[in-house]
């Protein structure tokens, strides 16, 4: 009759998977932390409707034409300057209510306009400043 023993793991095994998990858990909050930091800065950046200059800026021309989507505008808009990113534009044209409201047409944008500033202009919304005048 023998008895057989039963394996214990080796503490130089147990050893390793404590550090295998304590490391995986670094890892997993790092993640965490990483993702969290990225979404807070595309949050805040879609929220700012900050302009990428200071003024005067420069005048930019943008021509919008009929067949145009908002992703195509918000490419435009980016590849010329105006804009810091064309995804963050296009979040902040339904986060302003202007998705599927620009309007065909050539602009004259300037760099120090914010981005709400120029959806308004794309959409026809003429702010007249002379009116207040009178």
């Amino acid at each position: 009759m023998s008895k057989q023993k039963k394996k214990q793991p080796s503490m130089a095994l147990m050893g390793s998977l404590t550090l295998f998990r304590i490391a995986l858990l670094l890892f997993i909050v790092a993640a965490v932390i990483r993702v969290g930091q990225s979404a807070y800065r595309f949050t805040y950046r879609v929220v700012s409707d900050a302009a990428m200059a200071e003024e005067p800026g420069r005048d930019v021309s943008v021509t919008i034409n009929s067949s145009m989507t908002d992703k195509d505008v918000a490419e435009v808009l980016e590849n010329k300057g105006l804009i810091e990113s064309a995804s963050v534009f296009r979040i902040q044209l339904k986060v302003f209510q202007y998705e599927g409201e620009l309007q065909p047409g050539s602009y004259i944008l300037n760099t120090s306009m914010a981005p709400s500033e120029m959806m308004a202009e794309m959409a026809g919304e003429e702010e007249s400043e002379d009116s207040d005048d009178e």
